[in-house]
């Protein structure tokens, strides 16, 4: 039983697989959730909704008047808060970490959804003001996920009575370890890009 592990052990051993099944879900989730938002939400609704996610942004942070830097701060704080919890809560035997996957790409499509209401062009606001910062944060975001599901794996074995490989104190760890050198510098260089290039690009 390993006691100790490196993070290239941890990404190839524990943390890939659940990496790229958790994109495909993001994905999946966000491209139906859109189609989903369109076909469900009527045009008199947009209104309410596009308040209650201004109060949303607004209490973490994130308003129209807030400097690039204040923005950059929100976004990173922010991210690097839910990308701990996905990571922390898996933790608890309930699969948590899929659950930020999906409310997270189902954001996305109904923001996706509001802007084509608006008489916007979706895929210009997703190729330059979603996936310049995107990629980066989503990766990390869906990295802390896997890290979370590789504790659950470990304590859902550990519950049914199964050998594990590794110590759940390397695995937690491991996770520590790839949380702040991977996933940290991550969210930060999504949050200056957010912050400061994509409204360049957007205008």
């Amino acid at each position: 039983m390993k006691t100790t592990l490196s993070l290239k052990e941890a990404w190839s051993n524990y943390y890939s697989r659940d990496f790229f099944r958790l994109w495909v879900i993001f994905l999946v989730t966000g491209i139906g959730s859109y189609f989903l938002f369109r076909a469900v939400i009527a045009p008199e609704q947009v209104d309410e909704i596009l308040a209650q996610l201004g109060e949303s942004f607004e209490s973490q942070g994130l308003t129209f008047d807030s400097s690039a830097r204040e923005t950059m701060i929100a976004l990173f704080v922010n991210n690097t808060r839910v990308t701990l919890l996905a990571f922390l809560l898996g933790m608890i035997p309930l699969f948590i970490p899929y659950v930020f996957v999906v409310i997270n790409a189902a954001v996305i499509g109904l923001v996706a959804m509001l802007v084509g209401v608006a008489g916007e062009s979706v895929i210009r606001v997703i190729v330059l003001g979603i996936l310049p910062h995107g990629i980066t944060e989503i990766s990390a975001i869906l990295l802390g996920a896997a890290m979370g599901l590789s504790l659950n794996r470990y304590i859902w074995k550990k519950l049914r009575g199964k050998e594990t490989d590794v110590t759940f104190k390397a695995l937690f760890v491991a996770g520590v370890k790839t949380f702040l050198v991977i996933a940290v510098p991550l969210l930060a260089l999504s949050a200056i890009i957010e912050a400061y290039v994509t409204p360049l690009l957007l205008q």
